[in-house]
């Protein structure tokens, strides 16, 4: 769900929504909503990085930082942090699972929820990196390019 609330503190929200989320029997990431192409962006992250961890293949210890690497297209978890991860003040996406219901979180933290800050641009897709000339290419399927960047993160593994 996107989120327009900007937060003073990432890191330590991000601490607190987890914390919530595991006593929930779930889990958490928050995403920098600027880099954020759209609910199939993050699914795909999401599916991508459930099958890296049933089949061994992951970067990392946890569901929440494989997210974090496929959404965000890198592999290294200080570059994904930079590129996708919440920045003071922004708009964020709030990504989750397991047994923690939205409602919940919003109430939890008084989030306003924002599902604008979710939909794809191309101004997102240049802060993802791709350029003029790979997003005029793709044309109506511009928003093609941002799963792209997800599947491209096994081929980086």
């Amino acid at each position: 769900m996107g989120v327009r609330t900007g937060l003073h503190d990432p890191k330590e929200t991000l601490a607190r929504v987890q914390a919530f989320a595991r006593s929930r029997n779930g889990w958490a990431q928050l995403l920098d909503a600027a880099h954020v192409m759209g609910e199939d962006h993050v699914r795909s992250a999401c599916d991508h990085a459930r099958r890296a961890i049933e089949r061994g293949t992951q970067t990392t210890n946890s569901l929440e930082l494989e997210v974090l690497l496929y959404a965000s297209g890198e592999h290294q978890i200080a570059r994904a942090i930079n590129q996708i991860g919440v920045k003071p003040g922004r708009s964020f996406v709030v990504v989750l699972g397991g047994g923690v219901r939205p409602k919940e979180v919003l109430e939890q933290f008084r989030f306003i929820p924002d599902d604008d800050v979710v939909k794809p641009s191309t101004r997102k897709l240049r802060a993802l990196g791709f350029t003029a000339k790979e997003i005029e290419t793709a044309g109506d399927t511009a928003t093609d390019l941002a799963l792209e960047l997800v599947a491209r993160v096994d081929l980086l593994k």
